[in-house]
């Protein structure tokens, strides 16, 4: 099914805007869903069809238009809490583990440095796309003439 991911209940909102404007774009059905790795965030974004009580309708309501994106977008918050969640489980799960736990003050760093991370990749490629340039303009950071000057 020719669908994007228009809202991930982990990514910035604005990662989550430009989906959306890139699935419009191209014609694609828009889907969501929470992508989280705890509990606390599981189902709290997700594509409803009204109506639809089997996966046959459900698919059938996606195709037909009838899809509705639900929920929340992602935060650094909300990221932070579920990597402490997860290793919070791993500390549980697997006590030898403790002797990293001074590591754990180092989260908010990391997922700081990851949300940024997101954002600035969110906002060079949804300005790529805006401006009509293609993968092949940008990959690896290569002008699209080099092979053709290189094979000649």
């Amino acid at each position: 099914m020719p669908a994007f991911e228009t809202r991930n209940g982990q990514m910035w909102m604005g990662a989550n805007t430009s989906a959306a404007l890139l699935a419009a774009r191209l014609d694609k059905i828009a889907v969501a869903g929470s992508d989280s790795h705890t509990i606390s965030g599981a189902g709290r974004t997700y594509t409803e069809v009204p109506g639809a009580r089997t996966a046959e309708e459900f698919f059938a309501g996606l195709r037909a238009g009838k899809g509705r994106i639900r929920g929340e977008h992602g935060s650094y918050s909300k990221l932070t809490a579920d990597v402490f969640h997860i290793v919070k489980a791993l500390f549980l799960d697997k006590p030898w583990a403790l002797v990293f736990s001074p590591l754990v003050l180092l989260v908010p760093c990391a997922t700081l440095g990851h949300w940024i991370n997101e954002i600035r990749f969110c906002r060079k490629w949804s300005l790529m796309v805006e401006n009509g340039r293609n993968r092949s303009d940008t990959f690896w950071g290569m002008d699209s003439t080099l092979g053709a000057t290189s094979a000649g």
